[in-house]
């Protein structure tokens, strides 16, 4: 299932990534994964309700018994020795294989979708079992249409690169096809080829991304790839892959204020990004930030506190939507930027990952504007 995905290109990403805003720092300022992004390349919802239950680790394994109707702290059974309820998460095959065997149609149905959007949207890092917090937004099938999945994707993909930053971390998952796939949109350097598809479907899909070695080449790739970044200037960024009005259909795009996935609260700063909507990009204003946050910098503890009004702020549309023209105006350039917006940035982070004298410089690969995407297609709600 993760054939597809560049782990060396993936990292040399996460090392740019700043948890204090959820934007990659770049030589020429910051770009992030917007819901813009999320809508053109998944094609699921990202708007509607956010995604705010949540429940303690009893009641989530007691969940559990009652969706599978055994014991969750007996074994899988058949070809599986492991529990179905260890480390806080659920069996993930074992999980579909029962839906099959309780022979009732709603409970098939939610197996279904739970193993589905634990191995597409919220992935855990072990691959092989599923948070079971999933489960709290389906047992109403009524209201399955009502959640703003892209939003609650969004916001677990943003916690887990957070956490991928921490010194010792290993490993990195939520929606990386989200991820690796919105790399190949911005940025031509890294773009494989690309299959024609109809406008309404998830670009994700259109991606040819080839089978890629690990071990020792994989190394090599990663530090090939953190040269061509510490390169790359504004110009090398496709600004609006989906056109400069990409993002009008989809004004939840302009929300600042925090996105949600169950107990997963994390910041949202549209005016950090205004080039991906055509603007100029000014000194964004300070952000809504936590009530309280523990990232040490290495370690495997990552706490973040944020007020239970959050809620408020999602529903709060008109006003928290950002406004382009009052906020800035378009770019004439799609790189473009206020003067003084170089020095600002340079002041909060560093252009480089790599030392000057690490290597000899290389040549660049041609820009490639052909572009796509190997995948299975995603759900669409």
């Amino acid at each position: 299932m993760m054939q597809h995905l560049d782990m060396a290109l993936l990292s040399a990403f996460v090392e740019r990534w700043q948890p204090g805003t959820n934007t990659f720092h770049m030589p020429f300022g910051e770009i992030s994964i917007l819901l813009h992004d999320v809508h053109h390349i998944l094609r699921i919802p990202v708007d509607g309700e956010l995604m705010g239950d949540e429940a303690s680790q009893d009641t989530l394994k007691s969940d559990m018994g009652g969706l599978v109707r055994l014991s969750v702290d007996a074994q899988v059974g058949g070809k599986w020795k492991s529990k179905w309820y260890d480390n806080g998460a659920m069996h993930a095959e074992g999980l579909l294989v029962r839906g099959g065997e309780l022979k009732i149609k709603e409970m098939e149905v939610q197996c279904y979708l739970f193993v589905l959007l634990g191995s597409m949207l919220f992935v855990d890092k072990s691959r092989d079992r599923l948070r079971p917090a999933i489960n709290l937004f389906l047992k109403d099938h009524r209201r399955l249409t009502d959640y703003a999945w892209g939003a609650g994707a969004l916001a677990y993909l943003y916690r887990q690169l957070g956490v991928a930053t921490r010194a010792g971390s290993k490993g990195l998952c939520g929606c990386l096809t989200l991820l690796q796939a919105w790399i190949y949109e911005y940025f031509p350097l890294f773009r494989p080829s690309q299959l024609p598809q109809s406008p309404d479907a998830p670009r994700a899909s259109s991606w040819i991304s080839p089978r890629l070695p690990g071990g020792d080449e994989a190394r090599q790739r990663l530090a090939r790839y953190r040269q061509l970044l510490d390169e790359l200037s504004a110009d090398d960024v496709t600004w609006t892959p989906y056109g400069r009005d990409g993002h009008t259909d989809i004004p939840r795009s302009l929300y600042t204020g925090p996105i949600r996935f169950s107990d997963i609260v994390e910041g949202y700063d549209s005016a950090r990004c205004l080039r991906q909507f055509g603007y100029r990009q000014i000194i964004p204003r300070a952000m809504t930030v936590p009530h309280d946050q523990y990232r040490p910098a290495s370690g495997s503890s990552y706490i973040v506190f944020w007020d239970p009004w959050v809620n408020q702020l999602w529903d709060n549309v008109a006003a928290r939507r950002l406004d382009l023209d009052f906020a800035s105006r378009p770019c004439e350039q799609p790189s473009e930027i206020v003067e003084e917006y170089v020095d600002w940035f340079l002041t909060r982070s560093h252009p480089r990952i790599t030392h000057p004298t690490d290597g000899e410089p290389q040549p660049r690969p041609l820009l490639v504007h052909q572009v796509s995407y190997d995948f299975l297609l995603l759900f669409q709600i």
